[in-house]
């Protein structure tokens, strides 16, 4: 099995031309002041969509050496939690995959929830992926270690939260890929047909405002009732914000609806940092 990841949305999600995705990606990049960012909240559509917020929340962080990176397990595939222990690939280049803290934290987890790597897992999710090539262009050298949860309960979500606390320290940061609500006939989630931008807003305002109070049980039930795509790892980070005593700050929030002028169907995306 190759020991490298590679990249599946390069040239759907964002440019695959190489010099197209640099010049696209600065672009994006926040010139803002960096700050000490513990972690992040950063969407992951397609670069039109998504990219100017993503751009915004990962131009904040300063220089780290690892990234602890929390995607959305889209396929189902694997148990609650799957690593990978590949390098993965993007028209930039190689991103190292931290091994080392990957397996000190799954030999810690193992004995409290279903862990293991499992590249099937990783192999046709984009979550992870659509990150990478910002933090490739603003930080130059790092490396990641990739998990995708599954089907946690609110107490795997605290347990694994406890455990991955130990790991973000100075030199480290987490990273949460996770878009808000989905909305429409295409999501099958149509809680509302009139004032659709304005109820929308709204619904994703209620669990924004969950995740800047550090209520991570709020933010697992409310999420949950909603299409957020990203509800684990949005709890496991809110839980360990309250564990660590960070502070949230919202970056953004606008929706594809916005993008498009379309309400027919509509996803939310917020960029939160950590400090």
């Amino acid at each position: 099995m190759s020991d490298v990841r590679k990249a599946i949305v390069a040239g759907q999600f964002y440019p695959s031309d190489k010099a197209v995705l640099e010049s696209q990606v600065k672009n994006f990049l926040s010139k803002d002041k960096k700050e000490n960012v513990k972690a992040g909240i950063v969407p992951h559509a397609g670069y039109v969509f998504s990219g100017s917020l993503a751009g915004k929340v990962i131009g904040k962080i300063k220089k780290k050496k690892n990234f602890i990176i929390i995607g959305v397990n889209h396929s189902g595939i694997g148990g609650k939690l799957s690593f990978s222990a590949k390098n993965f690939e993007t028209p930039l280049g190689i991103v190292k995959n931290n091994q080392k803290i990957g397996e000190k934290i799954l030999e810690k987890l193992k004995k409290e929830i279903d862990v293991s790597i499992n590249e099937q897992a990783h192999q046709f999710e984009h979550s992870i992926e659509i990150e990478l090539p910002f933090l490739q262009i603003s930080q130059k050298k790092f490396s990641i270690v990739p998990i995708l949860p599954k089907n946690l309960n609110y107490v795997d979500c605290k347990k694994t939260a406890e455990i991955l606390s130990e790991f973000i320290r100075e030199d480290t940061c987490l990273i949460v890929s996770s878009d808000f609500t989905h909305y429409g006939f295409n999501y099958g989630f149509i809680p509302f047909t009139e004032n659709v931008k304005e109820n929308l807003y709204n619904l994703d305002k209620d669990i924004i405002d969950e995740i800047l109070a550090l209520n991570s049980r709020r933010v697992y039930e409310k999420a949950g009732k909603s299409t957020v795509c990203g509800v684990l790892g949005l709890t496991i980070l809110t839980e360990i914000a309250k564990i660590k005593k960070w502070k949230a700050k919202l970056i953004g929030y606008y929706t594809s609806g916005d993008v498009l002028g379309d309400w027919g169907n509509a996803v939310g995306y917020a960029g939160i940092v950590f400090t």
